[in-house]
């Protein structure tokens, strides 16, 4: 079993004590509206080398984050100017993950060779919450062994990563099982889609 702190609701108690650990450079696992994550502040660049390291997964694969609002981009990376006039962008139950150009430096060892991030605006609230509160992206990705199946169940998730994360979040959550679109823009504005 996990020795990880381990939280089915959220309370203001719980909400500080999970700000301490990911402050501190703590991993969670939590459920997202797509799959299980696995994830930290994405701010400290050594909390992500350890999920790299969890997934063995490779370091040249960017990790995407979360943010609770479209506002929060302009703080990473450039916006995009036109991103609103797109209806797959407002999708409020299955937003998509956005690449972004010219990452800013707190982040660039979430950014790829071209200095792009990716982000997506989560809908769920509690992580809303817990983004707002470590005023930082929170990585995002799936909390499998790089190459093996993504899974909707906390009991499905490999017993290597689960022994090796400090938090557990387990909420009851309506998962689609399939990860986001992952969708960026070319010269001209139009929708190029890497992941439908």
């Amino acid at each position: 079993m996990p020795t990880a702190t381990y939280y089915s609701k959220i309370n203001q108690k719980n909400l500080n004590h999970i700000k301490v650990i990911l402050n501190s450079g703590g991993i969670v696992i939590y459920p997202t509206e797509t799959v299980w994550a696995i994830g930290c502040k994405s701010t400290l660049k050594k909390s992500v080398e350890k999920i790299y390291s969890i997934k063995n997964r490779k370091t040249s694969s960017p990790i995407i984050s979360l943010l609770a609002d479209y506002k929060q981009v302009d703080t990473y990376a450039d916006s995009i100017s036109n991103l609103k006039e797109f209806k797959i962008i407002n999708s409020s139950d299955n937003p998509p993950t956005i690449i972004y150009p010219n990452c800013k430096k707190e982040i660039a060892h979430i950014s790829n060779e071209k200095n792009e991030v990716a982000f997506r605006i989560t809908p769920i609230e509690y992580l809303k919450e817990i983004i707002n509160l470590i005023n930082s992206p929170l990585a995002s990705t799936s909390a499998n062994i790089s190459g093996e199946p993504t899974t909707t169940n906390l009991e499905s998730i490999d017993k290597s990563i689960l022994n090796n994360v400090d938090l557990i979040l387990n909420f009851k959550l309506n998962f689609t099982g399939i990860p986001s679109k992952i969708i960026k823009f070319n010269k001209k504005g139009e929708i190029q889609y890497l992941r439908k």
